[in-house]
């Protein structure tokens, strides 16, 4: 029901948003579990046991459903099963320090067959299931989820299909279809590319996405969520500007995957781990 479903945004007082909103999402519990778990690890202290209580209810929620068709991270397609957040549930479920060593070990095999068995087409990782395209959002698999390795062929070849297929310029659009603002490049996803190619030894590729999104960055060195250039469709990009007022600036998540990626060229390719939404070792 309805009702029972975990909201996907609250208030700043803890509260349900109750404006109008795609709350079956799955994919940010996942994460959350997989950033709890970070959190614990770099302040080596024991978490409040209310947080851990969450943590648990939230491991079981996912437990029961990861299965279902929800929206994906990006509060699109809500029919569909995608392999992002399918990744994003696994590395939540796979935070035992957390969970009081829940026995989930069948769980994440599933998943983990689950994704391998009906996210792949032509030897890479697609959008949603059922799909033959990419989606940017894939890179989370391997980078820093570990559903796979960033060095298996499987993600090797996405990342290639990606790159020709959502790289017309030097920024990286979300898919091939989108039209949201018209389908420009987005810094956070051009900014995680960097880091993939940081983690698999590639520090030349990874420097020059540095250097392009420290060029989107304006004079006050904010970041814009994305880009309005090699636009998918540029009838589309008008009419969000009317609806919704500019691009997004500046947004935190550009600007964590910004230090991320940083972070990572400073560390090398076995930097420490950090959450997607910009959470780090420090």
């Amino acid at each position: 029901a309805g009702e029972d479903i975990i909201h996907a945004r609250y208030t700043l007082n803890g509260k349900e948003g109750q404006e109008h909103w795609e709350n079956f999402q799955l994919d940010g519990l996942g994460t959350w579990l997989w950033a709890l778990e970070e959190h614990q690890k770099l302040i080596n202290a024991p978490l409040p046991s209310e947080w851990l209580r969450a943590a648990q209810a939230v491991a079981n929620y996912l437990e029961n459903l990861w299965r279902l068709p929800c929206y994906d991270c990006w509060e699109e397609f809500e029919d569909k099963i995608h392999p992002y957040t399918l990744a994003a549930i696994y590395a939540g479920l796979r935070a035992n320090g957390i969970l009081n060593k829940l026995d989930n070990r069948a769980t994440l095999q599933e998943i983990r067959g689950y994704t391998y068995g009906r996210a792949v087409f032509d030897r890479h990782f697609v959008k949603y299931v059922g799909s033959t395209e990419v989606d940017a959002s894939l890179l989370g698999l391997a980078v820093p989820y570990k559903l796979i390795s960033p060095d298996d062929p499987r993600m090797l070849s996405t990342v290639n299909i990606l790159e020709a297929s959502l790289r017309s310029g030097k920024g990286v659009h979300r898919y091939s279809k989108d039209t949201y603002y018209g389908g420009g490049e987005w810094v956070l996803l051009t900014a995680w590319l960097g880091w993939y190619y940081a983690r698999i030894g590639q520090p030349d590729k990874a420097k020059k996405i540095l250097t392009w999104v420290e060029n989107q960055a304006d004079a006050q060195g904010q970041l814009p969520e994305q880009v309005p250039n090699n636009l998918n469709d540029p009838s589309f990009y008008e009419p969000w500007c009317r609806r919704w007022g500019q691009i997004a600036k500046p947004l935190l998540w550009s600007q964590a995957k910004y230090i991320i990626l940083a972070k990572a060229l400073e560390d090398g390719s076995n930097s420490a781990e950090i959450a997607p939404a910009g959470i780090k070792k420090i």
